[in-house]
C-alpha cells in the first residue's frame, strides 16, 4: 500500500512538471507613458530549428486580414523604445517597419529605441512593427511579435 502510495504521487508530480510550460519570452514597446507587454506569438525554444516560418507566415496573413495586436500611440519627433527578453537578444534581433529593418546589423541588447519621425502623409491605420528575434543562424527566424503603431494627433 504505502509503495503504492508513492508510485502514485511520483506520477502525478511527473504530470504536474510536465505540463508545466515556460511562457514565450517577451517585449515591451513604448513612446511616452503609453506601453505595451506581450509574450512572442511565435518562439522556437531550440535556437538552432527553424520552427516559426509557417507560425510567422500565419500570424502575419491574420494580422494583415484585420487581427488585433498591441496598440501603441506615438508622436511625430518622439521617443520610442523597445525592450526584450535577455533569451531574445542572445542571437540577436531586428525591429521592422513596415518592411524596412530599423537596423542594419542584429541588436544583441535588450533594449532599442529610435526617434519617431515626422511625416507628411500617415496611414490611415497607422504603422506596423514586428520584432523578429534570430536563431543561432541567420537565416533562421526563432522569434516574432507584432505591435501597431498608431501616430497621434498633431
Amino acid at each position: 500500500m504505502k509503495r503504492t502510495l508513492t508510485f502514485a504521487l511520483v506520477a502525478v508530480a511527473g504530470l504536474g512538471l510536465a505540463a508545466c510550460e515556460k511562457p514565450n519570452p517577451g517585449a515591451t514597446v513604448w513612446s511616452g507613458t503609453n506601453s505595451e507587454h506581450s509574450q512572442a506569438l511565435c518562439w522556437s525554444t531550440d535556437p538552432a530549428v527553424a520552427g516559426t516560418r509557417d507560425c510567422a507566415q500565419d500570424v502575419i496573413a491574420k494580422f494583415v486580414a484585420g487581427g488585433k495586436a498591441p496598440v501603441i500611440t506615438v508622436t511625430p519627433g518622439n521617443t520610442l523604445g523597445i525592450s526584450v527578453d535577455p533569451e531574445v537578444a542572445d542571437n540577436g534581433w531586428f525591429p521592422v517597419i513596415g518592411q524596412e529593418r530599423l537596423s542594419q546589423t542584429p541588436i544583441t541588447s535588450t533594449y532599442f529605441r529610435f526617434t519617431f519621425p515626422t511625416l507628411q502623409q500617415i496611414p490611415a491605420d497607422g504603422f506596423t512593427l514586428q520584432i523578429v528575434a534570430r536563431g543561432s543562424k541567420p537565416d533562421i527566424t526563432r522569434g516574432l511579435w507584432i505591435y501597431k503603431l498608431q501616430p497621434a494627433a498633431s
